[in-house]
Formats: C-alpha cells, structure tokens, sequence
C-alpha cells in the first residue's frame, strides 16, 4: 500500500489532551452517578435555553464536555486528536485555543437563537445539548480547506482526500442530529462549523494581521517592567549644571 494512503497519526498536543482528559473524566462520573441514582451531569452541565436565560451562562463551556455513549466519546477525542493536534501544531496554543471557544460559542448561540424562536413552547426548550460535535465538525471544515488533498484510509480501508472524508463526518454527524428526535441539536453543530469559517476568514484577513500586531505592540509597551532604577542628579561644587545622572 502506498505510504500515502496510510492514516496520519500527529502527536497529541497539550490542549487536546487536556480536552480529551476532561471529556473522559466527566464521562465516567456521569456514568456513575446515572447507575448510582444521583441523576445526570447534564442537568447542571448541558446547554439549554431555559437554564441559559435562568443565569446559567456557564453552560455556554461546559456542555461539550458531556457525552451521551462511549462511542461518541472515543470518536470525537479521537477526531481532536487527528485533526485537532495539526492545528494546535502549526496554529500554537493561544490560537488554538481561540480557535475552540469561537466554534463552542458559535455553536451555542445559533442553537439557543433556535430554540428560542421556534421551540419556546416544546420540551426541547429544556432539553440539554451536549458533546464535541460542534468542535469536530469544525475541525471538520478547518482541515478540508487547509488540507484539502491529503490522503486518508476511510473505515481503514479506502484511501479518500481529507476534503472529501472530512465532509462525509460532516454529513453523517448532520444526518444522525436531524434524523433524531432531538435533531434541533444539528444547528449547535452548523453554528460551530459556521464560527469557525468566519475565524478563519477573519485570521487570514490582511487587515486583521496588522491590527492584531499593532495590539500586541501596545499591550507589550503597557505590560512592561517599569525600571527600579533611581535617578537623582550630581551636582558640582561649584554648583554648576549637572554632569550626569546616577
């Protein structure tokens, strides 16, 4: 088989480690509480639009990190790992990171504008949306048009380009969110996809580059160490002007 066609396995990187940890972590306490009768971690973690608009704005980060099935939670650490770790790579950390919290919220807000319009008097108003299926499909978009003829072993078989197997995960994670009675949860997931088009859009955009240097100038001048160094002048003894400072 050519080396080409062989899957791409990039070193795991801090941020999605870290993300893979906590998403892994929080699987088994729900897990356990649910058989324990302690009720769901979703109630407090998920994202809903009655609990939003109740105060519980935190639910804006956490609701990613909850899982409905061991399945999702190795298929979507796995696709953080793949995808998400080239990124984090080339990208760094801090972009990276802002890379993840514009898709969650993208993703979040579209979904809550939603609900809000068209399901205010529906169960699904209350219902929490849950899991990286936002995230990856994101990472989705981000890798088709970055490294759209990369070759990978789709069901470690046939040999497909990265644009095209990242868009049939797309399309299948579209498919499983509209085809189920809690399809709402597809627009979470295009919101994602959509926030993440724009971040690369708006990243990639000349004008934003010398502005993001201009800041970062400024905000290195304004964080900078102001010198403890004491300056007092020297005069002569015939009181003359000063010949130094010290």
């Amino acid at each position: 088989m050519n080396a080409q066609s062989q899957i791409y396995l990039p070193k795991l990187t801090l941020i999605n480690k870290s993300l893979i940890i906590i998403s892994a972590a929080v699987f088994i306490i729900d897990f356990i509480m649910a058989k324990s009768g302690m009720g769901s971690l979703s109630t407090l973690m998920g994202l809903s639009a009655q609990r939003v608009f109740d105060g519980h704005i935190y639910s804006l980060i956490t609701y990613p990190f909850l899982s409905q099935s061991i399945i999702e939670v190795i298929l979507n650490c796995l696709m953080l790992w793949l995808m998400g770790s080239e990124f984090e790579a080339n990208w760094g950390q801090k972009r990276y990171l802002k890379f993840i919290l514009t898709t969650v919220l993208g993703g979040a807000i579209l979904y809550l504008g939603v609900v809000a319009l068209f399901f205010q008097n529906s169960v699904i108003y209350s219902y929490p949306l849950t899991g990286f299926a936002g995230i990856v499909g994101a990472l989705c978009l981000a890798y088709a048009v970055i490294y759209p003829d990369r070759i990978f072993s789709f069901l470690m078989i046939i040999p497909v380009k990265a644009k095209y197997f990242c868009m049939i995960l797309v399309v299948i994670s579209l498919y499983q969110g509209i085809a189920s009675p809690t399809g709402v949860g597809a627009w979470g997931q295009l919101g994602a996809i959509a926030s993440a088009y724009l971040f690369m859009i708006v990243i990639s955009h000349r004008n934003f580059k010398t502005l993001a240097d201009k800041m970062s100038k400024m905000t290195q001048v304004r964080t900078a160490k102001k010198s403890k160094a004491k300056l007092s002048i020297v005069k002569d003894d015939n009181d003359g002007p000063p010949k130094y400072w010290q």
